[in-house]
């Protein structure tokens, strides 16, 4: 039988000669009987591409492992089965069920074999497909199959199709291990999880999964499990993005382990408690308090935070808290309740704080609190000073001020100026806020007329408007609930009967006054303070008196007392006189008043001005200073020369009100007697013809002129008192100097 291959457009026919009977030659058909049967059949030449599925044991399979990775073994031969070496196959899938962890191509063996892994794209992915398989055969990259026979002469691309099964996989968690024993405050434990598939660790197929705690950080919350199939994170007892981090101290956390498709595994851990390490001192609402009945508040809050290492509050610890006496001695306060002095113990809250109310007696005083962690002794801190203030106000610590003593409101409405009154008890401590203070006026209006104390003052103001006193000063009276003073010579701090007081009649405003806070006496129809009381005034101490109180209107009881004091403001002219003290060539005093006698306004300025030939040198811009009382000034002037000014130069004061009125008034530099004409050579004179004498003229009454009367002989030139007198040629000249006066100097000049 002999095999002919012909080579033709893709086919080669095979021609099968059979050998006949007889003597016939094999080769050589004789006879009917040796007719040869002959078929075609048309054979490919195309490289043959064939695949399987192999798993972890070599045993062909249809399904794709759902942990690890399956092999797929691309094989491709000739087509006699011999395989081709060294030959790119691919595959290709869908992305969605399959992935290729190293490539989708692989590089034909000896055996024509090419090796590709295979592995779910997903866990979770199910269904049936198939993996594309594909050779691109290139003509004339096979000289020559193995078989000897010829490859195709033009391109191919060999394609075949490998199916596979994707099951659902099944993923557990498994030994949650957050590690043995409690965890340090802030401290950091690693914590692993086991992650397995279809019952078997996920050795080949990464899983993520996440981790959680309800208090501290993970690090880093989702990972991705190992090639045991572990997944493991760091866990740290602290909260970096809150202030104040108690680092889970002293809590049970619960740490959670979760991922797609399996339950959720979880264990808790135990966190040591922070130790305490200071206790802060937070604050003593109000910081001053007062005795008790004084009006104003007796009792205090004073609170402290315990905190650790990071500044974060502990709760639940128990600290011992004690009351202290600056001054020494058995507290005349009492703290936690009303008149409790012993130690109080007292458990943190969940801000880690403690707080403890003190209650004033009635002894001004100051004390302190001390707290201690009873766990720790050396924790321990004080209190701020907490003061306790006699409270209520009294006439030997009232003050009166106003911001302007003059103000300009004898001609306008609307001007106004503060009025600011300053209280405080016997030992020179504030009054509670809240002291209310009533005041009333001669003139205008109070606005408010009444204020309230904060740290121990307040203000209000006066304004301009009728009534408007004839010599316009107002008179304004303050007066507030207080307590009378005493001696206390027994040194309680309270009134003994029998110790020397001040007996205060009813306030009144006394509007004769002519100086602020000198108490005048009372006139009927003066404003009073409606009180009771009717006995004279005679329980003094030495130095004090009644003061602005209306005879035979105290008790002789030492008590409460409206403490009081006036002052008086200006409600000036507009329009300022101008008058003269003193005046000399050189030097001008002046007074500035208003029209009643009184100061102008507070801050009026004046000028003072001469003229080009006279200028003031000191004095010539002044303000008006801050006084009841009208104000003298001095300015001083001088020539350019600085000799003193002509007489009959003026010399101008300009007083200009806050509101821009303008007065003035201008004095002249006194005149004075002029001394006899002379000059300085006498009535004689000589010089050389070509030179120049220089005399001063000196006396009479400026200006001067001069004349010669032989020009020829003698010249004669002026400047100033500056006489100079050139020679022409010899001979004799009269040179002749006069004043303004007309008085005449003659001087005999000789030229030689």
């Amino acid at each position: 039988m002999n095999v002919i291959r012909c080579l033709g457009a893709a086919a080669l026919t095979l021609t099968l000669v059979a050998c006949g009977g007889g003597g016939g030659s094999a080769g050589t058909p004789t006879g009917t009987s040796g007719v040869a049967a002959t078929s075609t059949v048309i054979v490919s030449s195309d490289p043959v591409l064939k695949g399987v599925l192999q798993d972890a044991a070599g045993a062909a399979t249809s399904s794709i492992s759902a942990s690890g990775f399956t092999v797929l073994n691309v094989t491709l031969t000739d087509p006699s089965g011999k395989g081709l070496s060294n030959q790119v196959v691919s595959a290709a899938g869908d992305a969605s069920k399959v992935i290729f962890p190293e490539g989708n191509g692989g590089l034909t063996n000896a055996a024509g074999v090419a090796t590709i892994k295979v592995a779910r794209a997903s866990l979770f992915a199910t269904g049936a497909d198939a993996l594309s398989l594909t050779y691109n055969y290139k003509a004339g990259s096979i000289a020559a199959f193995p078989d000897g026979s010829a490859p195709p002469a033009t391109d191919k691309v060999i394609a075949r199709f490998v199916g596979y099964q994707l099951s659902a996989a099944n993923v557990s968690l498994s030994n949650l291990n957050i590690g043995a024993g409690q965890l340090a405050a802030y401290g950091t434990r690693q914590v692993t999880v086991q992650v397995n598939i279809n019952g078997t660790a996920a050795s080949s197929a990464p899983v993520q999964v996440s981790f959680s705690a309800n208090c501290g950080t993970v690090t880093p919350a989702t990972v991705s499990t190992n090639s045991q199939g572990v997944a493991q994170v760091s866990y740290s007892a602290i909260n970096p993005t809150v202030t104040n981090d108690q680092g889970c101290s002293g809590s049970v956390v619960s740490i959670v382990a979760s991922t797609v498709g399996a339950s959720p595994v979880s264990g808790n851990l135990s966190i040591d408690l922070a130790p305490a390490t200071n206790l802060l001192f937070v604050d003593a609402k109000p910081s001053t308090i007062f005795l008790t009945g004084s009006g104003g508040a007796t009792q205090s809050v004073v609170r402290f935070r315990l905190v650790n290492a990071s500044n974060a509050a502990l709760q639940g610890q128990n600290v011992l808290l004690e009351l202290r006496d600056l001054a020494g001695g058995i507290p005349k306060t009492s703290f936690g309740t009303i008149g409790n002095v012993a130690p109080i113990t007292l458990p943190t809250n969940s801000s880690g704080e403690v707080s403890v109310p003190v209650f004033s007696g009635t002894v001004p005083t100051n004390v302190s609190v001390k707290a201690t962690l009873l766990s720790n002794i050396n924790v321990t801190t004080s209190s701020a000073v907490l003061a306790i203030a006699s409270g209520r106000a009294v006439q030997s610590r009232v003050s009166l001020a106003l911001g302007k003593l003059a103000i300009e409101g004898a001609n306008v409405d609307g001007i106004t100026t503060t009025v600011t009154i300053s209280l405080a008890d016997r030992q020179g401590n504030p009054v509670p806020d809240g002291t209310a203070v009533n005041f009333v006026t001669e003139g205008g209006v109070m606005i408010p007329p009444v204020c309230t104390t904060s740290n121990s003052n307040c203000t209000v103001s006066i304004r301009s408007q009728n009534p408007r006193p004839l010599d316009g000063r107002v008179s304004i009276l303050a007066y507030a609930a207080g307590e009378e003073d005493f001696v206390d010579l027994n040194f309680d701090n309270v009134y003994t009967p029998g110790e020397p007081f001040v007996d205060l009649g009813n306030a009144f405003r006394d509007d004769a006054a002519r100086v602020t806070n000198i108490s005048g006496t009372y006139v009927d129809g003066y404003f009073s303070v409606p009180r009771a009381g009717s006995v004279a005034c005679t329980s003094v101490i030495p130095g004090q008196v009644n003061y602005f109180g209306r005879p035979t209107s105290c008790d002789g009881v030492w008590g409460a007392a409206d403490v009081r004091q006036q002052a008086i403001v200006i409600f000036a002219t507009s329009a300022a006189v101008i008058s003269l003290n003193s005046q000399s060539s050189n030097n001008l005093v002046y007074s500035v008043a208003d029209g009643n006698g009184n100061s102008v306004s507070t801050g009026s300025t004046i000028s003072v001005n001469g003229t080009t030939a006279c200028v003031v040198e000191n004095g010539a811009s002044v303000v008006v200073p801050n006084s009841l009382e009208p104000a003298a000034f001095s300015a001083s002037y001088a020539t350019s020369t600085g000799g003193a000014c002509l007489g009959g130069t003026p010399i101008t004061v300009r007083v200009t009100s806050p509101l821009g009125l303008v007065s003035s008034r201008s004095f002249f530099v006194p005149l004075t007697a002029p001394t006899a004409l002379s000059v300085l050579s006498g009535e004689t004179a000589s010089l050389f013809a070509q030179s120049s004498r220089i005399l001063t003229v000196s006396g009479g009454t400026g200006p001067y002129s001069v004349g010669s009367s032989t020009p020829a002989v003698a010249t004669v030139a002026l400047n100033g008192s500056a006489l100079t007198i050139t020679g022409v040629a010899a001979g004799t000249s009269t040179v002749i100097v006069s004043d303004a006066a007309g008085t005449e100097f003659r001087i005999t000049v000789t030229v030689n």
